[in-house]
């Protein structure tokens, strides 16, 4: 009964004039599926109609000069958009244009890499040819800028003349360069592409099959997962033998023209001949392949075609037939779905803007551009010994200076070390407190300059992490040659993780909970002693560049200003231990 009355409701809606045109389906095909909400986003995969930029919409009475013949608004001489072409953003979409967007941005790049070590393991070689040569041409260009900067020296016949023609040339390096970048772009591009619209493709099948297609997705989701063919590789041009209804609608080719015909009738002008040749030499192989590329129907209006093409196997593992199986996907080209690199160069030519333009040209662009190339091994090398010959210091034999831009390590209790982005962080609360919100360190305008080394110690960087010196203010019994982590109470956690950070020689930030006595113990309540301090680590490296010593300033946290003193401390710790069975842990704040 339920499906006589969607089959009414859909006659009814194909019928109704007035009602939003809809196609009958065959007889082969999917009976239709009713509106679901869906539960994400999905793009549309097809373009239907013409586009809204068009401005094609009838003029309303209120739009309109009485005395003028205009049906729809007109286009003045010059300002009409550029008409889409998809063609054209074909051409953009595998371009190596594309692909050197990709390779240019860190994150796209990251995506490609991914895809590589997942899908094309045998390429990840490939790439990083790629890179160590995109480098050594970055290095080149780097050197030709610093030699066209080269002056001349009074008295010097050897500075005369001009500098500027002297350019470095390594042709071979750059043969090589060009020919990794072009096989990338030929090879794995449309890969890339391919794979990352495999999922959109197949979460929109399996919404369409199950009845969750949006229903302002059905239009553009047209012929969906019912566009097949089969050809007979045993007959000569391994022809079409089968195909169903939707794939000569799609196509517009009848069975009359398309049944005994190979499918090379759906290439034309635009046609990617790379693709055709994998398509040909991964069906001689009788292996499943899948490849984005233009095709065109009978009218000549050009269709992107996500195409997977599977061999049929026999019980004898002879291959009898291939299965064609196309998704029209020229939405997803239009849309520059999930192809961040390829909108952004479809957003530089509306803008007029031409990134060739934006290359490199003085010392420090190109040594920028250099660095963006460096690894992380280099760039250590480089945070070493960059810029010693300028700065006129001394260096230990084994290359390191003392702690020379070091990010200091900020820890909150409830996240995991990780390096600050500058030399001086924003600190971050490390309190045990969960939900603690982070607080900057005490700035040296509030007047209090002289103040801040009032309360330091000098710790050994030992396992144990042993005290060795401490200001007047810190000099308490038991102070000198305990461990530092004793002083810090609250989360255990907290502790291992400043351990471990000192250990590895990185300097670290942290709010804490400070406490005089080490006579810990294990109970909840114990861990929740000690009063909030800072404490800033600063390691000092002897003439062979090892940590001699930690110098730690102590600063008393501002939110605490009303804390009771030391001895106040230990007083209200004995009381505590004789009230816990009568009221609740109470915190400082």
């Amino acid at each position: 009964m339920a499906e006589s009355n969607g089959r009414s409701r859909a006659s009814q809606r194909s019928s109704d004039p007035f009602g939003v045109p809809r196609r009958t389906p065959s007889a082969n095909a999917s009976r239709y599926t009713w509106d679901t909400n869906a539960t994400s986003y999905l793009p549309a995969l097809q373009v239907k109609g013409a586009s809204e930029e068009d401005n094609l919409h009838p003029l309303e009475e209120e739009e309109y000069d009485p005395r003028s013949f205009d049906i729809v608004a007109p286009l003045e001489q010059g300002q009409g958009p550029k008409a889409y072409s998809l063609e054209d953003r074909s051409d953009l979409l595998f371009s190596k244009e594309h692909m050197r967007s990709i390779l240019e941005d860190p994150r796209l790049l990251g995506d490609f890499s991914r895809f590589l070590s997942r899908s094309r393991p045998g390429s990840v070689a490939l790439l990083r040819y790629y890179l160590s040569t995109e480098k050594a041409v970055r290095a080149i260009r780097y050197a030709n800028s610093v030699i066209a900067n080269l002056g001349t020296l009074d008295g010097h016949d050897f500075a005369e003349g001009d500098a500027s023609n002297m350019d470095t040339v390594n042709r071979t390096l750059q043969e090589k360069h060009d020919a990794a970048f072009e096989t990338l772009a030929i090879e794995e591009l449309p890969r890339f592409i391919t794979d990352v619209w495999v999922d959109i493709v197949s979460l929109s099948m399996r919404r369409k099959i199950m009845g969750s297609m949006p229903t302002d997705l059905r239009d553009a989701s047209e012929g969906l997962a019912e566009v097949f063919c089969l050809s007979d590789p045993s007959r000569h041009d391994n022809p079409i033998i089968l195909a169903s209804d939707e794939f000569h609608r799609t196509t517009q080719y009848g069975m009359e023209y398309a049944i005994g015909r190979n499918c090379r009738f759906l290439q034309g002008p635009r046609t990617n001949p790379f693709s055709v040749q994998r398509i040909r030499e991964r069906l001689k192989a009788g292996q499943e392949h899948i490849e984005t590329f233009l095709n065109y129907r009978r009218d000549g209006s050009p269709f992107m075609n996500l195409l997977l093409c599977a061999p049929l196997l026999d019980s004898k593992g002879k291959v009898r037939y291939y299965l064609g199986a196309q998704v029209d996907v020229s939405g997803l080209v239009k849309d520059c779905t999930k192809m961040d690199g390829l909108r952004r160069i479809v957003e530089d030519e509306q803008q007029g803007i031409d990134r060739k333009d934006q290359a490199p040209k003085s010392s420090l662009e190109c040594c920028q551009a250099l660095g963006e190339m460096l690894d992380t091994s280099e760039l250590e090398v480089v945070r070493r010994h960059g810029g010693a010959i300028h700065q006129m210091r001394d260096h230990d034999g084994n290359g390191q200076d003392a702690n020379w831009n070091t990010p200091y390590l900020v820890i909150e209790d409830d996240l995991t070390p990780q390096p600050s982005p500058q030399a001086t962080p924003a600190v971050l609360d490390m309190s045990s407190q969960p939900g603690s919100t982070p607080k900057p360190a005490s700035s040296p305008s509030n007047g209090r300059l002289a103040g801040v080394y009032e309360h330091y110690l000098l710790v050994r960087p030992s396992s144990n992490l042993q005290i060795l010196f401490a200001s007047p203010s810190l000099r308490v019994p038991g102070m000198l040659q305990s461990p530092l982590l004793s002083r810090v109470g609250g989360s255990g956690r907290v502790r291992d993780q400043i351990g471990q950070a000192l250990n590895e020689g990185q300097g670290v930030t942290a709010r804490v909970r400070w406490i005089t006595s080490t006579r810990r113990k294990s109970s909840p309540e114990a861990e929740q002693r000690g009063r909030f301090r800072w404490l800033h680590c600063t390691p000092l490296r002897g003439v062979n560049g090892t940590i001699g010593i930690w110098m730690v300033v102590v600063l008393d946290d501002e939110s605490t200003s009303k804390a009771p003193s030391l001895y106040a401390e230990s007083v209200y710790q004995g009381q505590q231990q004789q009230q816990q069975q009568q009221q609740q842990q109470q915190h400082w704040v």
